[in-house]
């Protein structure tokens, strides 16, 4: 076998005949120097540089990792499947007791389709970020740690918010810490109301025309709604001695409401047609619909009926009794 010395004889130059010849260990640390000055960069050790290399946030309440820019590891992924459609929140804390941070750092989330939901920095300065966004179910969100300068140890967390109130959804309410749906869906459309019986929207009775409004009348005139305008107060005829007067007041129910094991009935007859206060009456159609009036105003009143608003099934008519 040629030696060193012989291997000149073929043309090869002087250094690589001294660098054959030097011991073992020089050659590694030589061979280590040519590597890092060919420009070749030192891999991320946690392997999850990429977002197809994600990794799932663990099951703590919060995921501990670091990034370094000195040992190659400058950009985490991690990644959380939604299981369930609402409110979801995004968390990072950057540790602050690692008086040695130096952190630098880009936090962004995305959807598995691609769409940018929050793009903040993170570092000293701003140690904490906390975010909400709409998640829905079976949804993957990926997260992106990238490292702008320097190293340090941060906390996150993605997933379900801390307080179950901020899940809920403009339909539902909160109510022990919990998401209830709203009756009726949080609202009914116009000319409905909510039948919190039923749970369901039902049709509020037109009111009628009043074409007399806005109108005045000079004295000793009327206004006719029917009409709207002006003409001579109609004379009383005398009662017939032999006619029993009806003093009943016939109204209709504007709006019901349950209360207890029965309803509040607001009515369109008050004061103007001289509705008194513990005056009762009926609503007619429904069976033991009969009720008492609590409150008396200008034009309306209010009663409280025997029976809940979900049996009234849409029945307006009703009488005070004088």
């Amino acid at each position: 076998m040629a030696n060193a010395d012989q291997l000149s004889g073929f043309g090869m130059p002087n250094w690589p005949r001294r660098l054959l010849a030097a011991p073992y260990g020089v050659l590694v640390i030589m061979c280590g120097f040519v590597v890092a000055c060919s420009g070749q960069s030192v891999k991320d050790p946690d392997h999850d540089e990429k977002k197809e290399k994600a990794r799932p946030f663990s099951s703590d309440p919060q995921t501990k990792d670091r990034l370094n820019e000195a040992i190659g590891d400058k950009e985490d992924w991690r990644y959380w499947e939604a299981d369930f459609t609402g409110k979801a929140e995004l968390r990072v804390d950057v540790s602050k007791w690692e008086d040695s941070s130096t952190l630098n750092a880009q936090v962004t989330l995305y959807d598995q389709k691609g769409n940018k939901l929050v793009d903040e920095a993170m570092s000293q300065t701003n140690p904490e970020i906390k975010k909400s966004f709409d998640a829905e179910l079976t949804m993957k969100y990926y997260v992106q740690f990238r490292l702008n300068s320097g190293k340090g140890e941060y906390l996150s967390a993605c997933g379900a918010p801390l307080d179950p109130c901020t899940a809920c959804t403009d339909k539902q309410e909160c109510k022990e810490n919990k998401c209830v749906d709203k009756p009726c869906g949080g609202g009914c459309p116009e000319g409905t109301r909510c039948d919190a019986g039923k749970n369901e929207c039902v049709k509020v009775a037109a009111k009628p025309e009043n074409k007399c409004e806005g109108v005045s009348c000079p004295k000793g005139e009327m206004c006719f709604r029917s009409t709207g305008k002006c003409g001579p107060i109609p004379e009383k005829k005398p009662d017939d001695p032999g006619e029993k007067k009806d003093d009943a007041v016939q109204c209709s129910v504007i709006d019901a409401r349950d209360a207890g094991a029965g309803s509040v009935l607001t009515l369109s007859a008050g004061e103007n047609k001289g509705v008194k206060k513990g005056a009762t009456g009926f609503v007619k159609g429904v069976k033991g619909a009969t009720f008492t009036i609590i409150e008396v105003y200008p034009s309306r009143s209010k009663a409280s009926c025997k029976v809940p608003a979900g049996k009234l099934a849409g029945q307006t008519a009703a009488q005070i009794k004088p």
